[in-house]
């Protein structure tokens, strides 16, 4: 990769056009699927619909027999492309490609030897739709390999930075996810169908990454797998693996706990202000899978390249995040009161003030970490989470008995912020280079902190309103003359000039054809 490609990738306009092309992957099969959602539960039934959701949640579990070698992959891939050494990329790339097909087979295989078991015994199934779910969960174990082979593609596509193409055929296939089985059950009332149906996506997704990867690395066509590559992609995936099975825990615990100390109703206020919130982490996995690979190829060979990506990055996620978290903690009360009613809001209104704070300050957590991981330190990221778990359960544990349910809330956002804090300062020690850059971060940090804060007491709208707009004005007044730098600020000033310019004529022309 060229100083010219380098740069390239590490401008705020790519970083926002791939970003893009990443939310829009994600957001538009899911509104699809909230389409048709309602649809397809009426044509399965709820015993058959439940029974799908549970068969669907097992593909999740194919990742566990990743090992962490597809995101190692596209480290090392990313990583050879920036030292120049492409023409060693085509051997790794079908090895791994090979090896995750071999574990996605072991991994579907003893998925598909507990099927039985787990119908007739596990799952509490009508007889009637004991063989049907059986076979179904049979045909979609048999889909583990094309799970795995599609997440070692992606990790290729990533490596490259072709998210756009990635996701021109990522989107199509996965509307089809949702639409598909709906369309199929009208010819044939099964879930065998369905899982078919479901199969031939995954088919289809293979055929359609295969052919980007070739194009991208023709000589995959002449490659031939040397396991022996494997070795420091497993010591790295191993670190990984550590991390994902830490996250679960992390994640879920919480919900755990209030359910152990409290009750289980009292964890629905919790549970349904934090996927209000959640729904939010798109716009932060949509920014880091762009830039992980970019931080992977560029830390060694270009330093400005990479503190340059590592600024705009967490830039990108700040600016698209704080509007919604702002708003989300300011006029929580009025946003679950039109969603789920007042005796809800109520209840929940604090926690989501404190959640839209600790998912803020989780977007430059996920950046930090996307880059310990890219330079090829995975180890820290693990032993952080390891010690968070330690820490975490204790707090939160004495925080539900002070404070009740909103003490898992304030939990929960106060280890988002010291994760943030730590990640980024092992960051700096590790690439000191980064100190420089974190210095224009701060003051945003430091005034999304404040103007978050402020909206934790109960405030009459007027005066949330002019928080709102004093705190959007400061905060990307700053972002302006601290975070961007010159020919960025220049940059930008140009598209919006042509963006407003376009606007005008389309205006003048639509008034004249009028």
């Amino acid at each position: 990769m060229t100083p010219t490609d380098l740069t390239r990738l590490t401008r705020m306009q790519t970083v926002l056009f791939n970003a893009g092309w990443n939310m829009l992957g994600r957001i538009g099969p899911v509104a699809v699927a909230l389409l048709v959602t309602p649809p397809l539960i009426v044509q399965l039934g709820l015993a058959r619909w439940g029974v799908l959701t549970i068969a669907l949640s097992l593909v999740g579990t194919f990742g566990i027999f990743d090992f962490g070698l597809g995101r190692a992959l596209t480290r090392a891939i990313a990583e050879r492309i920036g030292d120049g050494r492409e023409k060693e990329c085509a051997t790794l790339v079908l090895t791994g490609i090979v090896a995750l097909g071999l574990l996605g087979l072991a991994g579907g295989g003893i998925a598909a030897m507990g099927v039985r078991l787990w119908v007739y015994h596990g799952l509490k199934i009508p007889a009637a739709l004991q063989h049907q779910t059986m076979v179904a969960m049979w045909v979609l174990c048999a889909t583990a390999p094309l799970v795995m082979i599609n997440a070692a593609m992606w990790g290729v596509m990533s490596a490259y930075q072709a998210f756009r193409t990635a996701n021109l055929i990522n989107i199509p296939i996965s509307v089809m996810y949702y639409l598909g089985p709906l369309l199929t059950l009208q010819l044939w009332n099964s879930l065998v169908g369905v899982m078919l149906m479901l199969a031939l996506c995954r088919v289809a997704m293979t055929v359609g990454y295969g052919c980007v990867c070739l194009r991208i690395m023709p000589a995959l066509l002449t490659a031939r797998p040397d396991f022996g590559l494997l070795r420091p992609l497993f010591r790295i995936g191993g670190w990984m693996t550590l991390s994902n099975l830490m996250f679960p825990i992390l994640s879920y615990m919480d919900r755990f706990m209030i359910a152990t100390v409290l009750s289980a109703a009292v964890t629905s206020y919790y549970t349904t202000a934090f996927d209000v919130v959640a729904r939010l982490s798109m716009i932060t996995m949509a920014v880091t899978s762009t830039a992980y690979p970019a931080m992977a190829a560029s830390w060694r060979t270009d330093t400005v390249a990479t503190t340059a990506l590592y600024r705009n990055s967490i830039l990108t996620v700040l600016g698209l995040l704080f509007p919604f978290c702002l708003l989300g903690a300011l006029f929580s009360h009025d946003i679950l009161s039109l969603w789920v009613g007042a005796d809800f809001a109520r209840h929940s209104t604090l926690i989501m003030k404190c959640l839209s704070i600790g998912v803020f300050f989780f977007g430059m957590d996920a950046v930090a970490a996307g880059f310990l991981d890219g330079i090829g330190r995975a180890e820290m990221n693990a032993i952080l989470s390891v010690v968070e778990v330690a820490v975490y359960i204790p707090l939160l544990l004495v925080f539900l008995h002070w404070f009740g349910v909103n003490g898992a809330a304030f939990a929960w956002a106060s280890r988002s912020l010291v994760d943030c804090v730590v990640r980024i300062g092992l960051g700096i020690r590790l690439y000191p280079s980064l100190a420089q850059v974190v210095r224009h971060l701060v003051p945003m940090a430091l005034i999304g902190l404040v103007t978050m804060g402020l909206a934790l007491p109960r405030t009459t709208c007027l005066a949330s309103s002019l928080i709102a707009a004093g705190g959007l004005a400061t905060f990307y007044g700053v972002l302006w003359t601290h975070g961007l730098a010159e020919e960025e600020r220049t940059s930008l000033r140009n598209t919006l000039s042509r963006v407003w310019t376009l606007g005008r004529r389309n205006l003048r022309w639509r008034r004249s054809a009028g």
